[in-house]
């Protein structure tokens, strides 16, 4: 990060930041958050400096493999696993949430979607919620547009409140998704909302024909089974906090391997090549930019 950039975000977003400022409103907070994602992390520039509302207060950590040609941004509250027992409260593996808690889930995720669309492209896009689960306290909402350039959002709250969100907003020169191949899937992989303390990982994508299942071996949580329904599936995990100096925004995000389960009971091994369209060389460099943090 440059010396400017660093002087520009002290003054921006203070250490203590006052109990009555409101986030979604303050100009300085927008203004911030414009900063946040003027940065492509992929090394080219975003094509507007608009993004996801500001869900935060005090500092945070916004990094991520990037998304061409688009906007991208991820954001956490601190102290969202609150440290011990809270972070063993989080499962690998999934369980269903339904009836008010998911309808409130999904409701506040497309509310929080369609400001980011509003913000980002000024127009209101067909956001509906495609995967809603729950991992102990939290529940994940990931909601898209379903397009061919794939407009998206992905939310987590915790008791029902919204303390983090991640996605993407096609730019004007992105190109329309590739068909998914039947027995794989395909994904973004690097995407994290991270704060000084903590931080989480969040895989969402496609699935192709005969897809069931999906499981992530990942770098620091072992096996992760994904949720699948309706041709997409999400994931999360917490991990440490995730930093440009440390070096850890490897595209590879965290994943080292991906088992697509089948119709027929059989398992299909995913090359991370195969589920992110990048070569072996691309996968191995770590980002250099995209990350502000205090």
């Amino acid at each position: 990060m440059n010396d400017t950039l660093d002087h520009t975000l002290r003054d921006l977003d203070p250490a203590v930041t006052p109990a009555d400022l409101d986030t979604s409103t303050d100009p300085k907070a927008r203004a911030l958050l414009a900063r946040v994602v003027a940065t492509d992390p992929m090394g080219t520039p975003a094509p507007a400096p608009h993004s996801p509302r500001l869900l935060t207060r005090g500092r945070l950590t916004a990094v991520g493999a990037g998304v061409a040609a688009g906007i991208t941004a991820a954001l956490l509250l601190p102290g969202v696993f609150g440290g011990g027992s809270a972070i063993a409260a989080w499962t690998a593996t999934p369980h269903t949430v339904s009836g008010d808690r998911a309808t409130d889930a999904q409701e506040k995720c497309l509310d929080n979607a369609q400001e980011a669309a509003k913000e980002t492209t000024g127009r209101d896009l067909g956001f509906r919620p495609v995967v809603t689960e729950g991992r102990g306290p939290w529940t994940l909402v990931y909601v898209n547009d379903d397009g061919s350039h794939l407009a998206e959002i992905t939310c987590l709250l915790r008791d029902g409140d919204l303390v983090g969100s991640t996605g993407s907003m096609p730019g004007p020169d992105a190109q329309p998704l590739a068909p998914v191949p039947a027995g794989s899937a395909r994904a973004d992989l690097g995407t994290v909302m991270s704060t000084s303390e903590e931080s989480v990982r969040v895989v969402t994508g496609r699935i192709g024909a005969g897809v069931i299942g999906l499981e992530l071996t990942t770098e620091t949580k072992g096996s992760v089974t994904a949720t699948v329904t309706g041709g997409y599936f999400a994931a999360w995990w917490p991990d440490s906090p995730t930093t440009v100096e440390r070096g850890d925004l490897s595209p590879r995000g965290g994943v080292k391997s991906v088992t697509a389960i089948l119709q027929d009971g059989s398992r299909h091994n995913v090359s991370l090549e195969e589920l992110t369209g990048r070569t072996s060389a691309q996968l191995n460099t770590s980002a250099t930019s995209g990350s502000t943090h205090g």
